[in-house]
């Protein structure tokens, strides 16, 4: 029972978030705010998960599914990039859909790169 209140609390967190950045980006053309926030989940679920989580025990079997399916759960969107990519080639938008295609998926593996790199560096001992 306390596993799925830290999901739903980490759930509720990422929602916020989401909402907070489409709200912030609303009224442009582009995806922007999908984006932002699928790229970012890659670079947090790298960088966190990678390594483990820090912490053991039962901070760490808590806090693993809180931060993944939780907060980065809600934060992210595979339907809402899906969706406004088939918008943008109902309306016949063909360089917008493939930018906004390419752009998810390319950043979104830099960004998982780039966070599991930093979850490295950050273990290494230090020379």
């Amino acid at each position: 029972m306390t596993q799925l209140l830290a999901i739903a609390i980490g759930g509720a967190l990422g929602a916020l978030c989401r909402h907070g950045v489409a709200l912030a980006l609303v009224g442009t053309r582009f995806a922007y705010a999908t984006l932002l926030v699928n790229v970012a989940g890659c670079f947090v679920l790298g960088a966190l998960v990678h390594n483990g989580l820090a912490g053991d025990g039962r901070l760490k079997m808590l806090a693993h599914p809180a931060v993944t399916v939780g907060y980065l759960g809600a934060l992210t969107t595979f339907s809402t990039f899906s969706f406004q990519t088939i918008v943008f080639l109902e309306e016949r938008a063909w360089l917008l859909a493939a930018i906004n295609v390419a752009a998810n998926l390319v950043l979104g593996l830099l960004a998982t790169v780039a966070g599991m790199a930093l979850s490295r560096a950050l273990a290494a001992p230090a020379v």
